[in-house]
């Protein structure tokens, strides 16, 4: 049996990782895996983080129970494309990836699209609870979010054959990635 490949889809939160990994798995006739559904570290507090970026931030340490399992059974399926942030600088995940593209976008764009897909799912009701944590994640941005961020740019960035600008519309990034796929 045919095992299809697997694109993983990198860049920092905010980048626009699964708005393309679900447009490039439409146009593949695939499945998307996202990392978020398995990974959870980000669940851990604030100080457990810090403590992590101020080890050297292994990787090795971000457990994802049941996604290399995922991701092997998703290829007999057909062709897969892995909305990840961490490609294949992730020891577990890694080598299993044929492809990665990293989505190049600039920080403040990164951010105010993250705060703006989280608004959106927010119901009128809970907002002010919204507002609360979002006042939290914005004082936490340098401490965790900047510095992981620039370590992901600086780890997983060149591990990806493919980068693509974040700003360019989803279907131009799409074209550019029909020649460069297989």
């Amino acid at each position: 049996m045919t095992q299809g490949p697997i694109i993983a889809i990198c860049g920092a939160p905010g980048a626009g990782k699964s708005s393309l990994a679900k447009a490039l798995a439409a146009q593949m006739g695939g499945e998307v895996i996202a990392y978020d559904t398995y990974e959870t570290f980000t669940r851990s507090g604030p100080e457990m983080v810090q403590d992590w970026i101020a080890r050297g931030s292994p990787y090795g340490e971000i457990e994802t129970p049941g996604l290399s399992g995922a991701l092997q059974d998703a290829t007999s399926r057909g062709p897969v494309v892995f909305d990840t942030p961490l490609g294949r600088a992730h020891p577990a995940t890694g080598p299993l990836i044929d492809k990665a593209v990293w989505i190049d976008c600039p920080a403040d764009v990164a951010l105010s699209r993250k705060v703006a897909q989280l608004a959106e799912t927010v119901p009128v009701a809970r907002a002010g609870e919204f507002m609360g944590w979002l006042k939290g994640y914005l004082a936490q941005y340098e401490l965790i979010v900047a510095p992981a961020c620039a370590l992901q740019l600086q780890r997983v960035k060149p591990l990806c054959e493919i980068n693509v600008d974040a700003r360019h519309p989803v279907d131009i990034i799409l074209d550019r990635l029909a020649g460069q796929m297989f």
